[in-house]
């Protein structure tokens, strides 16, 4: 399954195979070239994790605490032990597993404990905007959907769209941190010819919306259409054009082009451009809240996947957003939260097409590679169950150097998140339709 390509970019998902992907995001090669200082620091961090006379089983340290969702509220042991752990912290942070439709619930009933001012989420500023306008409207659902299938990346699915109806209803602000998807080419070109002022050019944004748009629909009913989607028409060369020819316009239109520029080179291989953006848009939002003498960010909520969620770089090699928020609220004087959600099995949405017969397909944890590592947690669950495992405790036992039993992917995660929430079963988000 696609847990660690997670991109609110969806088309990243379906061009990029695992393996390239696993090459691109690979951990720096050490430089034996530099200088030999380094070298006794190297020994004394390695050393640290070498296994000590005193070690522990990585069983003997894997708590289960159970919890059910029952008429629609989490109830027991598992739960008030997250709900206890939100309330100590400034930024919370999901990172899940796409595609699942408990997830989304889940993140809603620790929103209503959590009090979030602002949910960050993995779209793009403009996508945020609109699903603002959107969410709260569910007679108009359908009909936005079907215009622009693809629209709003993972909340044109039907429990992410009512996490963000009740988040924006309950006066929670959205954040999208995500480059431009190029998955609703049609719609953004219908927003700029909305937004530009001289005639011409709005007329030729409205012109692409339509041209656009009706090339793009019956693509999306297919992954291995997808090579004719609009977004290849859209080249550099193209867009700088356009840029050109939008030079005497509005300065919003204009900054609508600089940013659809700027998000062009990111459906390809430049990960780290990628996570540049996400963190240079995080820093926008939370500008306003940071002056000279103090820092006031409020109390934000991230749902991203896993991998933007660590506050380690240990799984792609990057500091992703996850470290970024760890370190403007231990700024501030704050503490974070991470938590790492999936389920165990059943079914899950592959965002291989719009049609859910096709995007919804069997899911069971065991014959997913990216998480075989976490065996000794999952096993654990059962099949109608809920619980959360405290993996502060193991990750202080490998930082003395006295865990056994682990393995490299694991304990990866394991300096990256606090808690891991596990779930059985686990149905496939559908498609809005």
């Amino acid at each position: 399954m696609l847990f660690f390509i997670s991109t609110g970019e969806i088309y990243y998902l379906f061009r990029h195979n695992r393996i390239l992907l696993k090459k691109q995001l690979k951990q720096p090669k050490i430089n034996l070239t530099r200088p030999l200082f380094i070298l006794p620091f190297c020994f004394v961090f390695l050393n640290g994790y070498a296994q000590s006379k005193d070690s522990v089983s990585l069983s003997s340290l894997i708590k289960k605490n159970s919890f059910a969702l029952r008429d629609g509220n989490f109830q027991g042991t598992g739960w008030d032990i997250l709900q206890k752990e939100a309330e100590k912290v400034q930024f919370l942070m999901i990172g899940e597993q796409h595609g699942e439709a408990e997830i989304p619930v889940f993140t809603e009933k620790i929103a209503d404990v959590f009090k979030p001012k602002a949910f960050v989420a993995e779209i793009d500023p403009y996508s945020a905007e609109r699903l603002k306008k959107i969410a709260p409207n569910p007679t108009g659902y359908v009909a936005h959907f079907n215009k622009w299938p693809y629209d709003l990346a993972f909340y044109c699915w039907e429990t992410e769209m009512h996490l963000a109806k009740k988040l924006i209803t309950s006066k929670v602000d959205i954040w999208g941190l995500n480059e431009i998807t190029f998955m609703s080419t049609g719609l953004f070109f219908e927003e700029l010819s909305n937004i530009a002022k001289i005639p011409a050019n709005k007329q030729l944004a409205l012109k692409k919306a339509i041209e656009y748009g009706l090339n793009d629909k019956p693509l999306y009913l297919d992954a291995n259409t997808f090579n004719e989607l609009s977004l290849f028409k859209l080249t550099t060369g193209y867009l700088d054009s356009l840029q050109f020819t939008f030079r005497n316009d509005n300065k919003q239109s204009q900054k609508m082009l600089r940013d659809l520029r700027a998000s062009r080179p990111l459906l390809w291989e430049n990960y780290p451009m990628r996570v540049e953006m996400m963190k240079k848009n995080l820093l926008n939002y939370v500008a306003p809240y940071i002056g000279r003498d103090s820092i006031s960010i409020p109390k934000l909520l991230f749902k991203f996947g896993a991998n933007h969620l660590t506050r380690s770089n240990s799984t792609t090699g990057f500091y992703e957003v996850g470290n970024l928020a760890d370190n403007l609220a231990a700024a501030q004087g704050k503490k974070t939260l991470h938590i790492l959600i999936f389920g165990k099995q059943g079914t899950i949405n592959t965002m291989l097409s719009t049609d859910n017969k096709k995007a919804i397909q069997t899911y069971n944890v065991k014959d997913d590679k990216d998480l075989t590592s976490f065996k000794p947690f999952y096993s654990l669950v059962n099949d109608d169950e809920w619980a959360v495992f405290d993996l502060r405790p193991i990750r202080a036992a490998l930082k003395r150097g006295s865990l056994k039993g682990s393995n490299l992917e694991m304990e990866n995660l394991l300096t990256g998140f606090d808690l891991l929430v596990l779930f059985s079963p686990v149905t496939g988000n559908k498609f809005i339709h």
